[in-house]
C-alpha cells in the first residue's frame, strides 16, 4: 500500500488496479472511503477502464483502419481495476501510476494505450485525475470512469438513512436497469428533478444502480443529518452520474462519474455505436478528473 499525506488527511492506494483505498482525516480520525472487507462490494474506489458497466454478448467489435475490424471478449467495468499499475512517481503529497498494453490486454482490446491515473492532495483536496493518451496510428475508443464507495459510517451509527446527498435543484434524465434483463439499462430514459436534499435509503436501489444524464451542475455533497462533516464531491469531462449501493447491510454510497455509460439491452456491439463513447485520434490524450474535499 502506499502513503500520500499533507497535515490534513492520510490517504492510501493500492498499486493493484491504481486503487484508492483509504482517506482519514488527521483532525476528526474519520475514515471516509469504504474498506472493501466485507458485505458484497470488496472494492474501494475502482478505476473503471477501457469500458464501463455489463457489455452485451461479452465482446466489443471494434475497427482498425478503414476496412479491418476485431471482435474481442469484454468484462464488466473494463480491466484496470483488476491488474498491477506501473509505479511513475511517489512524492509526500503526490502518487502517480500508469497501465499500458500486454499481451493481457490485446487479447481484450486492441489499441496501443497508457491510463495514468494521478493522486494529488492539495489541503483538504483530494485530485484523482485520469489521463488517457492514444499512442495508435488508429483512431481510439474508450470509455473512462469513477467508481468511488464513500463510508457511510461518521459518527460510528453504522446508520445508512441517516446520510443523504445534496444537489443543486435541477432537471435531468434518469436511466434504470431494465426490468426484463437486469444486467443493461432501459433504452427509456425518464425526466427527474434533484433535489437538494437526496436521502439515502437501501430501497431508492433496490433494482441497482440510478444512471444520471444532463446534470448541469457536477457538484455533490455527502451529508449526515447529525454531524458537521461531509464531503464535496466535483468532476469535470465525466458527464453521466451514477449512484449506487448494495442492498446488503454495507454502509456506503458509490459516486461514479462517467464518460460513457453502460449497455442499452437492445444496443450494439459496434464500439462507434455506444452511447457516449469517447475517442482519440493517433498521438491525442485527455484528462478527466474526480475533485473531492473532506471535511
Amino acid at each position: 500500500m502506499i502513503t500520500i499525506e499533507n497535515e490534513k488527511l492520510v490517504v492510501q492506494i493500492n498499486r493493484f488496479g491504481a486503487e484508492l483505498k483509504s482517506v482519514v482525516s488527521k483532525d476528526s480520525g474519520i475514515e471516509y472511503i469504504w474498506p472493501g472487507t466485507e458485505g458484497s462490494f470488496k472494492k474501494s474506489a475502482p478505476n473503471l477502464f477501457p469500458f464501463i458497466g455489463n457489455i452485451l454478448k461479452g465482446e466489443i467489435d471494434y475497427p482498425l483502419g478503414k476496412e479491418e475490424r476485431v471482435t474481442l471478449p469484454m468484462t464488466k467495468h473494463g480491466f484496470a481495476r483488476d491488474l498491477d499499475f506501473e509505479v511513475l512517481e511517489i512524492s509526500k503529497t503526490m502518487a502517480r501510476f500508469q497501465l499500458k498494453p500486454s499481451t493481457y490486454t490485446k487479447e481484450r482490446y486492441p489499441y496501443n494505450f497508457s491510463l495514468t491515473v494521478e493522486y494529488i492532495l492539495e489541503d483538504d483536496v483530494l485530485k484523482h485525475n485520469y489521463i488517457v493518451k492514444n499512442n495508435d496510428v488508429v483512431e481510439m475508443y474508450y470509455h473512462i470512469g469513477g467508481h468511488t464507495a464513500f463510508y457511510c459510517n461518521y459518527n460510528g451509527d453504522k446508520k445508512f438513512e441517516d446520510y443523504y446527498l445534496e444537489f443543486e435543484k435541477e432537471e435531468c434524465e434518469v436511466y434504470k436497469i431494465d426490468e426484463s434483463n437486469n444486467s443493461f439499462l432501459s433504452e427509456v430514459s425518464e425526466s427527474t428533478v434533484v433535489t437538494e436534499n437526496f436521502m439515502l435509503s437501501k430501497e431508492k436501489f433496490s433494482k441497482d444502480a440510478l444512471v444520471f444524464v444532463g446534470l448541469k451542475n457536477s457538484v455533490i455533497n455527502i451529508k449526515h443529518t447529525k454531524s458537521s462533516h461531509g464531503v464535496e464531491f466535483k468532476f469535470e469531462n465525466l458527464p453521466v452520474l451514477t449512484l449506487w449501493t448494495s442492498t446488503d447491510s454495507s454502509e456506503f454510497i458509490c459516486l461514479e462519474p462517467w464518460a460513457g455509460i453502460t449497455d442499452f439491452t437492445n444496443g450494439s456491439n459496434r464500439v462507434e455505436d455506444k452511447k457516449d463513447i469517447q475517442k482519440l485520434n493517433s498521438n491525442e490524450q485527455k484528462r478527466y478528473s474526480q475533485i473531492i474535499k473532506f471535511y
